[in-house]
């Protein structure tokens, strides 16, 4: 508890908290703004000044304003600010309480569809596959801002480029569609994920040469950007036609992971035993607020 007697929990002792202290810490719109903010994911004040560059912000309660009806008011020249821009929850429909309660369950792997929709009351399946998803680009950024060189002698490294369809991105901002060029150790689990504009050789060859090791296999799919990987005598290359089988006739070779989901899958190898506490601390990271 604070000074005041209040019922709080840090960042660093997140999973530790159970829905019961978690309904607990946010029983009405009001205290939920403070937990988050406390945990840094909702901003004490705008980031940019009132028109009249007063800047005497407070959080005023108005019922046009939002979902909850909290918005930031100066109390000069009466402007308004909404407390949602440029965080993690922008552009949603959702209140904060319900999207907090969706990353706790996803965390947790507690993320079945049907009981989502039931616990939270959202009736949309494509709204809560979307904040999955929007879950899942937060363990993509990871990987994206922290790539690690994988593969080496008698090591296997499967690399593949991924198309992600509305995904939050810049500050909240949704994009339609995104590459990402990645690749997986399986037999250490690291991986690098990398965003690329284009898939054509000029393009894929150089990261592959920059993160993936001398003497690694390689396995892919028959794309013709990695056509070249045949001729390069750092690596031996397999691959399958991902069109007309799931593993090559030729080579035996199959891929062992959705590509979807490879950034949740290696994120909760690198944060299983945290996961609401990094999640957390990687969205403020990504979406910082003051």
């Amino acid at each position: 508890m604070d000074d005041n007697g209040k019922l709080f929990i840090d960042v660093e002792d997140i999973d530790t908290m159970n829905l019961r202290t978690l309904h607990l810490l946010t029983t009405n719109d009001y205290e939920t703004i403070q937990f988050l903010q406390h945990l840094k994911l909702l901003p004490t004040k705008p980031v940019k000044r009132c028109s009249n560059n007063c800047n005497n912000w407070y959080l005023a309660y108005l019922h046009t304003k939002g979902k909850e009806g909290y918005t930031f008011r100066c109390r000069k020249c009466k402007g308004t600010s909404t407390i949602r821009k440029g965080t993690f929850f922008s552009d949603s429909k959702l209140k904060f309480i319900q999207i907090f309660e969706l990353m706790y369950y996803w965390a947790r792997e507690m993320d079945n569809l049907d009981d989502l929709s039931h616990e939270l009351s959202i009736l949309s399946k494509t709204t809560l596959i979307d904040w999955k998803n929007f879950c899942r680009d937060i363990c993509a950024i990871h990987f994206i801002n922290n790539p690690q060189k994988v593969g080496g002698p008698d090591h296997i490294v499967e690399i593949d480029e991924s198309a992600f369809g509305k995904r939050k991105y810049n500050r909240g901002r949704l994009v339609k569609t995104q590459w990402v060029f990645d690749g997986i150790d399986i037999n250490t689990k690291k991986c690098f994920l990398v965003e690329v504009k284009k898939r054509d050789a000029a393009t894929l060859l150089p990261i592959i040469q920059n993160y993936v090791l001398p003497g690694t296999t390689i396995h892919s799919d028959k794309w013709k950007a990695y056509n070249d990987l045949q001729n390069d005598p750092n690596y031996y290359h397999l691959t399958v036609n991902h069109s007309l089988n799931f593993v090559d006739p030729d080579t035996g070779f199959a891929r062992t992971l959705l590509t979807s989901y490879l950034e949740e899958f290696m994120w909760r190898q690198e944060f299983g035993d945290e996961p609401l506490k990094n999640l957390i601390l990687q969205i403020s990271s990504h979406y910082p607020v003051e």
